[in-house]
């Protein structure tokens, strides 16, 4: 090798060195679908989570409704008295004696305005407490022929609700939220609910020097979640159970633009645990933090 070749040969070699050692420190993330994919993960860890009105808080509710402390008395009383309900800014209740159901309306706020979190809440829910027979009675707890008859399970429609919540490079405004629930277990200290869940929602979302809004519509599908039973406090470090669910939304970019196809479309598996949920979503793991309703960085 002459030196004319060999100096072109160490130019090539030191070249290539430089780009192996730029790649290495400041690495690229090429793969578009894999940040919508993300940015749909953001959106699911809020639905499920806890203080920005996701169904673990919803789950918190019904188990509040199970929870008197062995009081007999009407929902107004457990929700205001001894329920952890009463956390609510304001609390209506009717009962139709007709058809054995409760309608509840609430709402609620947490954080502060302007803060690094913030959330308005209002619900409506439909419920029933249920016998061991199956029949609807008044309370969760009565005095019946036999003696103490205390609801054996609660038959649980979310049936409305408002929303909006702002964190840290992330706000939602909440369309429209239902769900249809049975809570079994509500005589032991450990509630399982089974049925649907599901809200349209538009979320903004800012990272990766972006912004971007997603108009999206989540469905969910609870199997066997578990939680104890008047513990709202304990909810998401002891909630359990598996969850499947569908993401459908477009995405608008008013700043940088990320990914190329608007249109996002997801099935995704969240395992409840540990105050987590772990969503495999896309072909992508990523935790989810069940109290706040965030992405786990």
């Amino acid at each position: 090798m002459n030196k004319i070749t060999f100096g072109i040969f160490t130019i090539i070699t030191a070249s290539v060195m430089m780009m192996t050692g730029c790649q290495k420190d400041n690495p690229v993330d090429t793969d578009t679908s894999s940040i919508a994919t993300e940015d749909a993960a953001r959106s699911v860890a809020g639905t499920v989570g806890q203080d920005n009105g996701g169904a673990l808080d919803q789950a918190s509710d019904v188990a509040d409704l199970a929870g008197a402390q062995g009081l007999s008395g009407g929902a107004d009383l457990l929700v205001d008295k001894y329920g952890k309900l009463a956390l609510a800014t304001t609390i209506d209740t009717t009962y139709d004696p007709s058809t054995g159901k409760w309608t509840l309306s609430l709402a609620r706020t947490r954080g502060t305005v302007g803060g690094t979190f913030y959330a308005a809440i209002t619900r409506t829910y439909v419920f029933q407490f249920l016998n061991a027979g199956g029949q609807p009675q008044k309370y969760w707890r009565v005095i019946g022929t036999n003696g103490i008859d205390t609801a054996r399970s609660i038959r649980f429609d979310i049936t409305g609700g408002t929303g909006e919540h702002h964190a840290v490079g992330f706000s939602q405004k909440l369309n429209s939220v239902h769900g249809s629930w049975v809570v079994t277990g509500t005589n032991t200290d450990t509630i399982t609910i089974n049925g649907t869940y599901s809200r349209s929602a538009v979320d903004t979302i800012t990272t990766r020097n972006a912004v971007r809004t997603l108009d999206h519509t989540i469905n969910l599908a609870l199997t066997n979640v578990t939680g104890p039973r008047s513990s709202r406090g304990n909810m998401a470090a002891r909630t359990g159970g598996t969850i499947t669910g569908t993401y459908s939304a477009v995405a608008t970019f008013s700043r940088g633009s990320l990914y190329s196809d608007k249109t996002i479309n997801r099935d995704f598996t969240i395992t409840l645990g540990g105050g987590n949920s772990t969503i495999n979503i896309g072909g992508k793991v990523f935790t989810g933090i069940l109290s706040s309703g965030d992405l786990n960085p």
